[in-house]
């Protein structure tokens, strides 16, 4: 004879319900509800939960085995500079100094010689590089200018129909002083007393009017509401044009 379970239905109970007993312990089973509210999922514990770990996945299956770089993309495309390949933002490259008479900044300027930047020495032609300091009282009302004896000479074998270092422009970039030569094109980095190539920007026919008469450069400064801090002072009597904080 088959075994007879050792648990019946209770016939006693609601037609609506079902009490089944499994393992000896009692389950109810609602017939007449779609849910019982012990077991409705809790969407506000879950669904943070599920996005949390979809984000974990997604680290961990982009993470890069060990010992191998990133694969550079538009979002980590830093992390792969090498330290030498990062840009340097220092500046000025010479740090100001507090003096009783305010901070004190070195600057220098460049001279475009136009014509007469054509050496004797042949195939050869050169600028002026003249360096200085520049003192803001701490007041902010006043600007004293001091420049060192003489200059630097610059050189360079470069030239466009003999033309050449006619620098008109002088700026600190990534770390470095450059300055560029406004007939060739070229621009030079400044090493001491090196003008080195680095690159060359052509744009134009290189025309320029040619400069009668004498020349001379001063410098001068005043506040945006038309304040003079410092008069007009004579440089001296070439064409200085480039002016940088060094």
């Amino acid at each position: 004879m088959p075994v007879q379970p050792s648990n019946h239905l209770e016939w006693n109970e609601s037609m609506h319900s079902l009490r089944i007993s499994v393992g000896g312990l009692p389950v109810l089973a609602s017939m007449t509800k779609a849910a019982d509210p012990r077991f409705r999922p809790r969407w506000k514990v879950i669904l943070p939960s599920f996005v949390g770990a979809a984000v974990l996945w997604l680290l961990y299956s982009h993470r890069p085995p060990p010992g191998r770089p990133p694969i550079p993309n538009a979002h980590n495309w830093r992390l792969g500079q090498a330290p030498a390949d990062r840009y340097n933002d220092t500046y000025p490259l010479s740090a100001p100094q507090r003096t009783p008479g305010g901070t004190r900044y070195r600057i220098a300027v460049i001279a475009d010689l136009d014509t007469e930047s054509r050496a004797q020495e042949e195939n050869t032609w050169f600028s002026y590089l003249k360096k200085g300091h520049l003192t803001l009282s701490d007041s902010g009302d006043k600007v004293a200018v001091e420049w060192d004896k003489g200059h630097e000479v610059l050189e360079s074998h470069l030239a466009e129909k003999g033309r050449g270092m006619e620098l008109s422009e002088l700026i600190v970039f990534n770390g470095r002083l450059y300055s560029v030569d406004d007939r060739t094109g070229v621009i030079y980095q400044i090493d001491g007393t090196k003008a080195v190539p680095w690159v060359i920007l052509s744009d134009g026919d290189g025309t320029v009017g040619k400069d009668a008469g004498r020349v001379a450069t001063y410098i001068l400064a005043f506040t945006l509401d038309g304040r003079f801090l410092l008069p007009e002072t004579k440089i001296g009597n070439v064409k200085y044009e480039g002016i940088e904080f060094i």
